[in-house]
């Protein structure tokens, strides 16, 4: 019987070896032949996931987005129901936010999306796609919070505040200005404004 190939194992084993070159070489350095041979796999094997130096950025993208949505749903299925909608953006948002106690490329991963993925149009839409439908998501919890004491339009603002926020918050930290700690107590701020101060002894949200 022929052997089960893991897909997404493999997949993450490029990506691993994608960032390594990325941190000792830089971006340009990449080329499907040094990721196979930093993989140590052969090149036909690498180009039956992406033939282009284009498609292995998005790929890995890609396996970053689904990491980061492995964690969230991870920590969702955690928390106490009913689900409390400020705990709920808290954990959502606060999981977008890289921490140095999660593997390695994810700092690099987060540097080269903020000044590589984004500058193509196609990428662009994508992330813009992205942000719409995570500023939708929290505009329902917004709304869901106040239940009925606020408006359509106070939640859609408060909501894409939020967005606007996670993405200046993780420009600065690539850049230096903001660690993960004190991006994260620049969130738990802004969700004070929207969803009012947490309750006394909740120090998660």
């Amino acid at each position: 019987m022929p052997k089960k190939i893991d897909h997404r194992a493999r997949r993450l084993e490029l990506t691993e070896a994608l960032w390594r070159i990325t941190r000792r070489e830089g971006w340009d350095a990449i080329s499907l032949r040094k990721v196979a041979a930093e993989a140590g796999v052969s090149m036909g094997m690498v180009q039956h996931y992406f033939t282009t130096k284009d498609e292995m950025l998005r790929f890995a993208i890609e396996m970053i987005e689904e990491d980061v949505r492995e964690r969230v749903r991870a920590r969702v299925a955690t928390l106490p129901e009913p689900h409390d909608p400020r705990l709920l953006v808290w954990t959502i948002l606060s999981e977008m936010i890289p921490s140095p106690t999660r593997r390695e490329a994810e700092v690099e991963a987060t540097n080269v999306f903020v000044r590589r993925f984004t500058l193509s149009p196609a990428s662009a839409a994508r992330f813009a796609r992205s942000g719409a439908e995570l500023r939708a998501g929290l505009k329902q919890l917004i709304l869901l919070a106040r239940d009925g004491s606020g408006t359509d339009a106070d939640a859609d603002r408060d909501a894409g505040g939020l967005v606007s926020l996670l993405n200046g918050l993780l420009f600065d930290f690539v850049t230096g200005e903001q660690t993960s700690e004190t991006a994260l107590e620049t969130l738990r701020a802004q969700l004070d404004f929207v969803f009012g101060p947490a309750p006394a002894g909740d120090s998660d949200a």
